[in-house]
Formats: structure tokens, C-alpha cells, sequence
């Protein structure tokens, strides 16, 4: 893997050495199994919105020995709560378990300034269907506040005008200064990271890393657009300027599972 990390390492503009260890930390190719199994322990899973949460979920279910979901309502508290819980349990050997939910860089702080070893995982999504897909989902009568938001983005390019710069980078670590930054990040508190688009893939190399049973994988609320909605060109340019580490990131990963 040396030679394709190294190309890799050109290609997205990092140190060999760094790539090389984000490849040797990420890449299901590589990665051995039972590399981050555990007896007893606690995986802390960002959910980003529109990344096939509730299929990953269903799934999680019936993985691991506990499912903890946080109450997208009261992130903060419902969070702390799960964690608690967790960690009481993890204390004394008994449970393999994993907290899932909307939750970000600041909660996975509660565990590291409390000096909890912590095993972190998330999936992404290519940003400009990730956009456009949450855009349709909160106009939805799924999302409990459709009409206040129809009301504040009456059209997709009304909302891709506002939306945050790399949406999912920020919410799994927070704020970054470069793509350098963002992988030494990862590679530092993260065990796992996995792309809805090769989702199979990502479910089997979680299992297959962490010592986990053979997941099942479930399909639910998976949308496509047809391609008639597909946006103008001016748009899809407008998101993606807005996504630059998450596009980097993202097309990252999709290279190591598509050579898995």
C-alpha cells in the first residue's frame, strides 16, 4: 500500500506519512480484524443528518449488545444521560454498546476531558446529495417544523445560500484549519469511518474491525431524486464551494472502499 498512499498523499496534498497512516487506520483493505474489539466498551457514533441514519441504526440494533439513541430535541442532555449510562455499564465489563445520534465535536469532549478512551465512528455522504436531500427531508411532512421551514427557504437555492461551510467535517470535529488537520483528527479519536454510497461495505468493515457480529443491513427512508429535480449546474458549483473538506474527505473514502 505504500506506492498508493503516496500517490494518494500527492493527489490530496498531505504529507506521505500522514496518508499513509490514515490509509493504514481506515482503509477496509488494510485494516485487520478485531483491530479496535473490545470485551466491554462504548462506540460513540455521529449521526450526520441525511447519511442513512435510520438504516445504519435498524442495524446498529441488532449489532451491538446496547443501543443508545440521543434525542435530537436535547442533544446536550440526552446525551450526557446515554453517557453516564454507558460508561456505568462499560465499568464493569458487562455490554458492548454504541450512543447514536445528532450529537457533534463538542459532546465527544465530555470523554475526552474525563479521559475515557474513546472509539468514534461516523458515515458521509457526497455533500451536493447530502444537501439536496436534506433539503427535500425538512420540506417533508417527516420533519416536524416543515411549514416554518418551507416558510424561511421557499427554494432549494434559497437554502443552499445559508448553509454552514463543510457540514459534516464540522460536526464530527469541529473546526479545522486544513486537510491535513482534518486527518490528523480523524486518525486521532476516530476507529471508524464508512460512505453511505458503498454503505454494505462500511457496515461489513465496522463488524469485521471491531470484533462485531455480521450485521444485517436494512433500507429505510433511502430517497432518490429523479433526475428531472436534479439541480442547475450554478447550484451544485454553489454547495460545493461551501464543501471543500467535506468533498475532499469524502471522495477520499470512496477511493478506499472502491479498491476494498
Amino acid at each position: 500500500m505504500t506506492q498508493d498512499s503516496r500517490a494518494l498523499a500527492e493527489e490530496f496534498d498531505v504529507p506521505h506519512a500522514l496518508m499513509e497512516r490514515f490509509v493504514n487506520r481506515f482503509s477496509p483493505k488494510l485494516v485487520a480484524p478485531d483491530s479496535f474489539r473490545a470485551d466491554a466498551d462504548t462506540m460513540l457514533f455521529v449521526h450526520i443528518p441525511k447519511t442513512a441514519g435510520m438504516s445504519v441504526g435498524r442495524s446498529f440494533q441488532e449489532t451491538f449488545d446496547i443501543f443508545r439513541g440521543v434525542h435530537w430535541q436535547d442533544v446536550v442532555k440526552s446525551f450526557r444521560n446515554q453517557t453516564r449510562e454507558a460508561i456505568y455499564l462499560q465499568s464493569q465489563g458487562r455490554a458492548r454498546q454504541v450512543i447514536m445520534g445528532h450529537y457533534g465535536w463538542p459532546e465527544l469532549q465530555v470523554w475526552r476531558n474525563h479521559e475515557m478512551p474513546m472509539k468514534c465512528g461516523t458515515i458521509l455522504r457526497d455533500p451536493v446529495a447530502r444537501t439536496i436531500s436534506n433539503y427535500h427531508y425538512n420540506c417533508s411532512a417527516a420533519h416536524p417544523d416543515n411549514e416554518g421551514f418551507r416558510n424561511r427557504f421557499p427554494t432549494l437555492d434559497a437554502y443552499v445560500q445559508q448553509i454552514p461551510y463543510d457540514v459534516q467535517v464540522t460536526q464530527a470535529l469541529g473546526m479545522v484549519c486544513s486537510f491535513e488537520n482534518v486527518l490528523t483528527k480523524l486518525i486521532n479519536h476516530y476507529t471508524f469511518l464508512g460512505v453511505t454510497e458503498h454503505l454494505s461495505a462500511s457496515l461489513a468493515h465496522l463488524a469485521r474491525s471491531h470484533g462485531l457480529p455480521k450485521p444485517q443491513e436494512f433500507r429505510e427512508n433511502i430517497g432518490k431524486a429523479s433526475e428531472d429535480e436534479a439541480p442547475p449546474a450554478d447550484l451544485i458549483k454553489h454547495i460545493e464551494a461551501r464543501c471543500h473538506n467535506d468533498r475532499k474527505l469524502h471522495s477520499l473514502l470512496m477511493r478506499l472502499y472502491a479498491t476494498n
